[in-house]
Parts: structure tokens; C-alpha cells; sequence
């Protein structure tokens, strides 16, 4: 589907990496920019009544049909874990399973990711390694533009009431911040935002972010003793203090983690962000509740400072939420059966935009996109797997077809 791989490399180039410290919604203008220009591409196709809302969502839907009304969406921001502006697409043709080196001197081993093998002699896309390459999402943006595309030029294909969303910030976790659930108006959605084809993800995490303030007292070291309160020594006891069994370099499958992600600031003053990750919103309390005790075992140990922790809810699992209606996990598991994959259900070490939206009342799962080393410069994608996971979504609709 050379149409395909076209469109992704197309919008990979554009910049629209979210910005966590942004108050405004969405957080980058760059995310508004490229809405529009998949409103006027939707407009193109034929779509009558693409909605760009000032909040930064782009609502769209076909023509309509009887039965249930599934929504797909992808969300257009880039995680600003790595550089997003000025991406250039690397095609590395005909692969042949050797590791890939990227101009800037990264290497993609093959070992150290999920699913590379199953795409020898085919067209691996990376960046040139001073970038992330942005399949996730840009990935599912550009599968679910080609759907539209096909169900228009088709319009007898078999599909159901169909609806379309791409939203903005959902790297920062603010994806459904402003969604109009009411204008999306779908009974089930697929978000297509996920790895390895196949996978069918029924399950995230239910997430927290933790943010701690470390207040010390800085005075010149030569006359410090019994006076200064170093922020930056109750800072590395604080991380010392967590497991390094459960980090994220060391947990797998259903394994929860705490993640201290930054570290800022100097003697007077110190700012460490966590992220709380578990799969069992019991597992994620008890974690919480050991970050407590660590604070209070700090502020015992270094009179004088000042220890502040704040802990915030992301989202949280919707599997619960999947569960009551059977139907929306059945189709995409035939979906990827048709598409000639062996369909495994699956969750998704992470989060995506139907974990808020499944607890806002519409059911959502998440389907692949084939892509792996997100958040990273070494980023992937075949064309091969961008084909499958198209495959994966039109047959998914197909068989909500055969619900009506």
C-alpha cells in the first residue's frame, strides 16, 4: 500500500511535539497546525462535516449506517521525551535482520525489540537517530485516514456507523481534556495506538504522577555544619530509598513500577517527578502509600527542610470498563484473525486515550500499529507493519458490520 507509507513519512515530517509545562490546551500550536491540515485533507476526501474544536480535537464521521457506532481514534502529538522538530525519515530498504545504524551513530539491535524479525525483506523506517521518527501516533493517524479514504472511494464496503477523533497532548496525558463525548457519539471505540501487530490491548495501567518539593537551607560549605540542609543529599536518599526491582528497567508484563523521570534543582531547592504505574488500582494505592512513608521518614531524618509530595491520578485501567460488553473485544480479535495474524489480548505497558475515554462511558481497546522504540531516537516502523495494522482496523469494522 504505497499510498500508506507515503502519508506516514508525510506527516512524521511535521512538528508537533506536546509540551508538559504549557498551560494552554492544546499545548503546542504545532498540534493545531497539523489538525488543520488533516481537516482540509478530510474536506479532500469527501468528508461533509470535519469539526476542528478550539480545545484541539478533530471530530469527522461517514456516512451513515444501522447498528452500532464505533469511533476510531489517534492522537497527533509527539512525546517530548526526545526531539521532535525537524525529523527525516530513514529508509532502510529490504532489510535483512542485521542491526540498523542511524546516521547519528545509534544502533537498533534486533535483540532488544519484540517483533523486528517478522519484517526481513521489508522496508524498516527509522529517523536519522537525532530525532524520535513520531509512529506513535502518526502511525495511527495516517491508517485511520486511509480507512476513511477507502470507505469513501468504497462505499458499499461493509463497515458500521463510523466516526473519526484525533486528538492533541495525549503524551502528556491531557488527550481527552476538552473531548466532547457527546460529539464523538459512538457506543465502542478502537484507539490505534499501539506496538507489535496482533496484540490486541484490553488493558493499561492505572497511573499517577507524583511531584515532590525539597526545601532545604544552602549557607557557604566552609561554615555549614549544623546550618545547611542539603536538598540535593535528601534527594538521592529519597530515590535510594525505592526498589530498583520495581523500575521500569526491571519489571515486565502485568509488573508494576514507580519511576522517579526527573531531577532538578540545587542545594536550596529540589524537584524529583515520579510516575506510579500498576495494573490493579490496589497495587497503584500501595505504592502511594509507600511514597508517604518514605516522606515522613525524611522529614524525621532532616529537621529543618521542608518535604512536600503531591500525587495526581492520570487515568486509570479501562479493563473493567471492556468487560461489560463482549462485543467490542470479540471484533477485533476476528479483525486480526482475517487480517492473517494470530490475535493475542494484551495490555499495553502504558496508557492511551480510551483509558480516560472508557471511564467516561464509551468502551475503547487499543489496536497496533506495528511500530516499537517509541518515545525514543530509535523509533521503527516497517511498511509491512503499517499495512497489517490497516488490515487489522478495516477487518475489525467488517466484522462490526455483522453486529447490525
Amino acid at each position: 500500500m504505497k499510498s500508506l507509507i507515503e502519508r506516514f513519512l508525510r506527516y512524521a515530517k511535521e512538528e508537533t511535539t506536546s509540551c508538559e509545562s504549557s498551560e494552554s490546551l492544546p499545548s503546542t500550536a504545532t498540534q493545531m497546525r497539523f489538525l488543520e491540515l488533516l481537516e482540509e485533507e478530510l474536506v479532500e476526501m469527501g468528508v461533509d462535516d470535519p469539526y476542528l474544536c478550539d480545545k484541539g480535537t478533530l471530530y469527522a464521521s461517514l456516512p451513515p449506517r444501522e447498528g452500532p457506532t464505533v469511533g476510531l481514534l489517534a492522537h497527533v502529538d509527539t512525546s517530548p521525551d526526545a526531539p521532535g522538530a525537524g525529523v527525516k525519515p530513514v529508509l532502510h530498504r529490504s532489510w535483512n535482520g542485521s542491526p540498523i545504524e542511524l546516521p547519528s551513530g545509534d544502533v537498533i539491535e534486533p535483540t532488544q525489540t519484540k517483533d523486528m524479525d517478522r519484517y526481513r525483506g521489508s522496508c524498516i523506517v527509522t529517523s536519522n537517530g537525532s530525532t524520535l521518527l513520531g509512529a506513535d501516533d502518526k502511525a495511527g493517524v495516517a491508517v485511520i485516514m486511509e480507512i476513511c479514504r477507502h470507505f469513501l472511494e468504497s462505499p458499499d464496503a461493509p463497515r458500521p456507523d463510523l466516526r473519526l477523533a484525533f486528538t492533541t497532548d495525549e503524551e502528556i496525558g491531557r488527550g481527552m481534556d476538552g473531548f466532547d463525548v457527546e460529539r464523538f457519539g459512538v457506543d465502542f471505540a478502537y484507539t490505534v495506538d499501539g506496538g507489535p501487530v496482533g496484540i490486541v490491548d484490553t488493558q493499561t495501567f492505572n497511573a499517577w504522577k507524583a511531584l515532590w518539593t525539597i526545601v532545604g537551607r544552602e549557607v557557604h560549605p566552609g561554615s555549614a555544619k549544623g546550618v545547611m540542609v542539603n536538598a540535593v543529599r535528601i534527594a538521592g536518599d529519597l530515590i535510594s530509598m525505592l526498589r530498583g526491582d520495581e523500575m521500569p528497567e526491571s519489571t515486565s508484563g502485568m509488573e508494576g513500577y514507580v519511576y522517579p523521570i526527573l531531577v532538578e534543582g540545587a542545594t536550596r531547592e529540589v524537584r524529583v517527578k515520579m510516575l506510579i504505574r500498576d495494573f490493579t488500582v490496589e497495587g497503584a494505592e500501595r505504592r502511594l502509600e509507600q511514597l508517604e512513608e518514605v516522606a515522613s521518614f525524611l522529614r524525621a531524618a532532616y529537621p529543618g527542610s521542608r518535604i512536600e509530595l503531591d500525587t495526581t491520578n492520570q487515568y486509570l485501567n479501562p479493563g473493567e470498563v471492556v468487560r461489560n460488553d463482549p462485543r467490542i473485544v470479540d471484533c477485533a480479535m476476528r479483525g486480526t484473525r482475517a487480517a492473517g495474524l494470530e490475535p493475542v489480548e494484551g495490555a499495553i505497558r502504558g496508557g492511551t486515550d480510551g483509558s480516560r475515554l472508557s471511564r467516561m462511558g464509551v468502551p475503547t481497546v487499543n489496536l497496533p500499529t506495528g511500530g516499537e522504540m517509541f518515545h525514543s531516537r530509535t523509533e521503527w516502523i516497517s511498511d509491512r507493519g503499517l499495512e497489517l495494522s490497516y488490515l487489522t482496523v478495516a477487518e475489525t469494522l467488517r466484522a462490526w458490520s455483522e453486529k447490525r
